[in-house]
């Protein structure tokens, strides 16, 4: 069983937050990751509303230094810092990232609190590599530096642990030869890893934010279980979204389309659509093809609403 994939959606609103909509942070949690997608206004009391422990955060990706997507981590590096963060906080963003952390470290830093922080200014491609997944960046077309990222979940050999169970094997070490299907001998059997392996397909979850309409939003977007994508505008508002850099719902509704995701959960629509979300959800519905067809689950996620993948 494919091990999972948490996304806890603790603001989903944009510039400017509403009642219902706290500024924009997601956070993704896989085995012992807690990756943060951006940090609004009031994301650490978002962690509370959610029952998280923010002190589990392991890195934290930054789309663009509008305020909106940051002004939330001055107060949620310190809750860390007072609750004795004791991990190396790995922090990523475009172009300026260093040096606009170096700014919000000293006009919020209080004396004697210490944060082991590294700072990483990211260019495309993959920038993180690990042994089980990888995250990569494109930039996108809004009117500061700005990246678009994807998480991606390798490609992984697996033993069907039931068939395994049923040999009855002691624990060895030869069970690692048999993930990689290879043959052992183990007494007076011999076991084909071949038979008692599986693939795990790759997965990937793609986070779009700030951004007008470029052809990067799709490609590191390509073949996404999960897009998350910034709607701001309706498709009657293409021209003031224009202007301000940001996409409509026919715009998000294309990029899906065009990447083929399986789903697409919409966030930062505009305050005017406080109460009338459904417009821009049947929109982008209408512009797929309607409910269903083209294999496009689309959503608009609540603050604290939760998927599992």
């Amino acid at each position: 069983m494919a091990e999972k994939i948490d996304v806890t959606f603790l603001g989903t609103g944009s510039a400017v937050p509403t009642s219902r909509r706290n500024h924009p942070a997601v956070l993704l949690k896989y085995k012992n990751e807690n990756i943060l997608m951006d940090c609004g206004e009031g994301t650490q009391r978002q962690f509370r509303k959610a029952k998280l422990n923010p002190c589990k955060i392991t890195r934290i990706l930054i789309s663009h230094w509008h305020g909106d997507h940051v002004l939330g981590l001055p107060g949620l590096l310190q809750t860390m810092m007072l609750n004795g963060y004791n991990k190396t906080l790995k922090i990523y963003g475009p172009s300026g990232t260093r040096r606009k952390m170096r700014l919000y470290l000293d006009l919020f830093a209080h004396k004697g609190e210490k944060l082991s922080l590294e700072v990483h200014e990211v260019r495309e491609g993959v920038f993180i590599d690990e042994k089980e997944f990888f995250v990569e960046a494109l930039s996108m077309d809004h009117d500061s530096p700005a990246n678009a990222y994807s998480f991606v979940v390798k490609e992984q050999n697996r033993i069907d642990k039931k068939k395994l169970a049923k040999l009855k094997l002691p624990n060895s070490p030869l069970i690692g030869e048999l993930t990689k299907g290879k043959t052992v001998k183990i007494g007076d059997k011999k076991i084909d890893g071949k038979k008692l392996r599986y693939v795990e397909p790759s997965r990937k979850i793609s986070f779009v934010m700030d951004t007008r309409m470029t052809p990067n939003a799709i490609k590191i977007s390509k073949n996404a279980e999960l897009l998350i994508c910034e709607t701001t505008y309706s498709k009657e508002e293409k021209e003031i979204a224009f202007e301000h850099a940001h996409l409509t719902s026919v715009d998000s509704a294309a990029i899906a389309k065009k990447a083929k995701v399986k789903k697409l959960a919409l966030m930062h629509l505009s305050q005017r659509y406080e109460a009338i979300p459904k417009v821009i959800l049947g929109e982008v519905k209408k512009a797929i093809g309607g409910s269903g067809k083209g294999g496009i689950e689309v959503s608009i996620p609540e603050d604290l609403d939760k998927m599992e993948l």
